[in-house]
């Protein structure tokens, strides 16, 4: 059980770091192309496309860490 909580926990925090870097490496290709004013569209609160796919591309690692965070719980549960 032990193994299946570090290893969720990990590729939680991988795949949040990835995931993060791929979300900035796009915000500075975007300011790159279009300039200052496409960045602050690409991250306008009422474009709801890109906040979708952010959660999304995010909600994984999230996940992970908190089936990490429910092992843990039920492993102390049981002991």
């Amino acid at each position: 059980m032990k193994f299946w909580i570090v290893s969720s926990k990990i590729l939680g925090y991988i795949w949040l770091v990835l995931s993060g870097l791929l979300i900035l490496a796009g915000i500075i290709g975007v300011w790159m192309k279009e300039g200052f004013g496409g960045a602050q569209e690409l991250l306008s609160p009422f474009n709801l496309a890109n906040w979708f796919v952010t959660f999304i591309t995010l909600a994984p690692g999230i996940g992970l860490l908190m089936l990490s965070d429910k092992l843990k719980n039920r492993k102390q549960e049981n002991s």
